[in-house]
């Protein structure tokens, strides 16, 4: 029988190995181009923009889900679907907010870093920053639920 500390150490290392894959191996360039809000100089229409961004997070979660249940088996870790079920879900419901792109740009601004929001490496480091703290939420959700 696992800790919870080991189970919880093991989900995230989990979730972050999944995010690293399909978030950068699994995404189309499509989705990566189109996922963020509709900006009125992108040609993309809010319709593509949310299509993007839903095919990105079924792809994502899915990679996600088949990893955390091989992970679960693998090591046979004491989860409940409940657990996971929320953790999953707080993952897609948080990556798709800050994948939209107007959120990273406005916590950029809102702190003191209008300039580095600009910057395309900017907005990337700070949106991967705010999946990786989701992941760590999503982690305690689903051994604590």
């Amino acid at each position: 029988m696992h800790s919870t500390a080991e189970t919880f150490a093991a989900l995230v290392v989990t979730l972050l190995t999944a995010h690293q894959w399909a978030d950068h191996c699994a995404q189309t360039d499509h989705q990566a181009a189109h996922k963020g809000r509709p900006e009125a100089d992108s040609g993309t229409t809010n319709a593509e923009s949310w299509w993007a961004l839903c095919g990105h997070l079924v792809s994502y979660h899915a990679v996600m889900v088949v990893m955390l249940a091989v992970s679960v088996v693998a090591l046979d870790l004491r989860v409940t679907f409940a657990g996971c079920s929320a953790g999953v879900g707080f993952s897609a419901v948080s990556h798709g907010f800050w994948d939209r792109r107007w959120p990273v740009r406005a916590w950029m601004r809102r702190t003191g870093s209008a300039d580095f929001a600009e910057q395309p490496f900017g907005r990337y480091t700070v949106d991967q920053g705010w999946h990786v703290l989701c992941l760590w939420l999503s982690a305690l959700l689903v051994v604590k639920v």
